[in-house]
């Protein structure tokens, strides 16, 4: 696993060491509006990454955006991806790059601490605790100020739109893929 933003930036602020620290119970504030903002930068940002799996399923499918819909609207990002690397790997040399950049989302960590932690915050940073049980019970606290939570976006709409390009996803597909089937299954013809 790895993190988007290149420890360059971590380096010179003493608030982003990665050394094990007391869990900072008691000292939650509310973020300035701008790093709150750019937490929802941050979720609109995946979005795209996990829209852009589920319509290259489809085009790889040739499946319609609801049948597409029904098949990928109920999976977790990791069987998404799955599906995905799957049926690219039918043709490994035409869709190399696409497969390349799978792996590279795969790979990010930033998308687990976020969307997956008990969050809390200060004025300045947004703080992660990330807990899991897999063989034994771990907890880390990655904290995100403005620059890093920014940093992190802009890594990710950059790797949204190479993927995009790489799996030949247009911008006319993303809108109306979610739109055709949230019609297709809305209209009066379509039973519930």
């Amino acid at each position: 696993m790895r993190r988007l933003v290149p420890s360059i930036l971590l380096r010179d602020d003493p608030a982003m060491k990665k050394a094990p620290e007391p869990a900072p119970t008691g000292k939650w504030a509310m973020p300035d509006p701008k790093l709150a903002q750019m937490l929802g930068h941050f979720i609109m940002a995946w979005s795209a990454i996990e829209a852009t799996i589920e319509i290259g399923i489809g085009k790889q499918l040739c499946t319609k955006p609801l049948e597409t819909s029904i098949v990928t609207a109920g999976l977790m990002f990791r069987p998404r991806l799955s599906i995905l690397m799957s049926l690219l790997n039918r043709d490994p040399v035409k869709n190399a790059e696409a497969i390349r950049l799978l792996k590279e989302v795969g790979d990010i960590e930033d998308r687990n601490d976020i969307m997956h932690s008990v969050i809390g915050g200060s004025a300045s940073m947004i703080w992660f605790n990330r807990r899991k049980t897999k063989n034994t019970f771990t907890s880390k606290i990655e904290k995100y100020n403005q620059i890093r939570l920014n940093s992190t976006v802009l890594a990710i709409l950059d790797l949204s739109d190479k993927l995009m390009k790489a799996l030949g996803v247009t911008k006319e597909d993303y809108l109306s893929f979610f739109q055709d089937s949230h019609n297709a299954v809305n209209s009066a013809s379509v039973s519930p």
